[in-house]
């Protein structure tokens, strides 16, 4: 590639159209053009590089308050692993059991996420129903597998905090002290390269700095004495951003669990939380003592911390796009530093963040909601760029290596361009299914084939569009 020409930049895949002898109208949003105050918030987010991990054992065990209090407080990059998809609960919705109610309240977990703004993983354990004993529990989904999902999951995420809802002997049934168990056992074996071996093909080794437990406090009127080697958080803070408490939106989100028939109240006022020691350096003032949270954990890092900073300082609400030739100077910088983990989470932050400060709408909807291996299908790609940024349409891209379409069209303000192709899709297109039950299973735990699928919350996309744009600044797919 010529010196002086621009790598492009892959901003995010455009819609999925999933084939299950089904084919899905793609769905706009994923994600969605941000508004004034969440814009604000994911530029001081490109700021911070810490990550917090929550691990329970089933769906509806999160505690949403600090989900929610970590993405839109503290800006840490925040996920919970559920080990169970929650297949022995009940369900209040509908007749579905067994299979079908993990399906029911993986999507249950994934629109809790859309809310509190956190990731979601899962290893291949599942819901047996209750169990007395940790022991029971782990014999049934075989400790040594799940324990190596646990530690996939942590080398791949590579949290600085890991949080646990229950304790090894504290929990009230053998799922919930399981999860805890597996926690503490994996933080200790992540970090060994002679534990799991065959993972550090795809990932590295890493150790988090500490494990804690997330102390129960069943009502918010409940005031516990401090634990001993504990930290506290106040997870019912305001944030006059977002006009919420963030145990406002936590209660949003909990009430995702509809099958399980939970309907959680938004509440208000203070909400404190004890984290107490469990592993590793223990915390005296904040969970994220002694961690560095800015781009200086970065080797040359301080250069983009800088530049980001300028982007969050120079922010206008009324007139975000003003703030996308600092974006494409930011990302330019990243790409030169050296390969680290988290130079690629930001790139995809950023890039975000690009699209909603230029009010970008590229879609993408199938003609129909249903179709097999072999038959054609219509595909309607519509992009509007909605800021007085100059982009164009260089290329739309279609799946499996088809033949690119270039237009080289300038999008004008708010005038959309629509473009229409017919597509025969594979003869030999697998049908989609649920990756974790292509293949019949234990009592106790999934059989996946390939690595890479394992801790995904559901499967990635079948097909992709990618629409091509580009500007005076810098080159992006969408």
């Amino acid at each position: 590639m010529p010196a002086n020409r621009k790598a492009p930049i892959v901003l995010a895949l455009l819609s999925c159209l999933f084939i299950l002898l089904t084919l899905s109208y793609a769905q706009p949003g994923s994600p969605r053009v941000l508004h004034a105050a969440e814009l604000r918030l994911a530029l001081k987010k490109l700021t911070v590089l810490g990550s917090v991990l929550y691990v329970a054992a089933h769906p509806d065990d999160e505690n949403t308050a600090f989900l929610t209090y970590m993405t839109k407080g503290r800006l840490m990059r925040t996920a919970y692993l559920a080990i169970t998809r929650g297949e022995g609960g009940q369900n209040l919705i509908g007749s579905e059991q067994g299979d079908l109610m993990g399906v029911i309240r993986t999507q249950e977990l994934l629109a809790a996420r859309r809310i509190d703004g956190a990731e979601q993983f899962f290893p291949r354990a599942i819901d047996f129903g209750y169990s007395k004993t940790s022991d029971e529990t782990m014999r049934i989904w075989g400790k040594e597998r799940i324990l190596s999902d646990v530690v996939w999951i942590i080398r791949k995420f590579r949290p600085d905090v890991i949080v646990t809802r229950f304790t090894p002997t504290t929990g009230g049934h053998g799922n919930h002290t399981s999860s805890a168990a597996l926690a503490v056992e994996a933080s200790e074996a992540a970090g060994d390269a002679k534990r799991f071996p065959e993972q550090l093909a795809y990932v590295q080794p890493w150790k988090p700095k500490r494990l804690v437990w997330n102390g129960f406090r069943f009502q918010q009127s409940d005031r516990p004495a401090k634990p001993e080697n504990s930290v506290a958080l106040d997870l019912g803070a305001y944030s006059p951003l977002l006009g919420e408490s963030f145990t406002e939106i936590a209660g949003r989100s909990r009430s995702m669990h509809k099958s399980q028939g939970f309907g959680a109240g938004q509440n208000r006022g203070e909400f404190l939380n004890y984290f107490q020691h469990t592993a590793g350096d223990t915390a005296k003032v904040d969970l994220f003592d002694g961690v560095k949270t800015s781009w200086s954990r970065i080797p040359g890092g301080d250069d983009v911390g800088k530049t980001l900073e300028d982007a969050y300082n120079r922010y206008d609400p009324e007139n975000p796009s003003k703030l996308i030739p600092v974006l494409f100077k930011a990302y330019e910088q990243m790409s030169k530093l050296p390969g680290d983990p988290w130079v690629e989470v930001k790139k995809r932050e950023l890039l975000d963040v690009l699209k909603s400060c230029a009010g970008l709408w590229v879609d993408a909807l199938a003609s129909d909601y249903s179709a097999v291996p072999g038959s054609e299908i219509r595909i309607t790609t519509v992009v509007l760029n909605r800021s007085d940024h100059p982009f164009s349409i260089e290329k739309i891209s279609l799946p499996f290596g088809s033949r690119d379409t270039l237009m080289n069209a300038r999008l004008a303000i708010n005038q959309p361009i629509q473009a229409a192709f017919s597509y025969r899709l594979p003869i030999d297109l697998p049908d989609t299914q649920p990756y974790w039950l292509r293949e019949s299973h234990e009592l106790g735990a999934y059989r996946v084939a390939g690595q890479d699928l394992i801790g995904r919350p559901e499967n990635p996309p079948a097909l992709t569009v990618k629409v091509a744009l580009a500007s005076p600044d810098g080159r992006l797919e969408v």
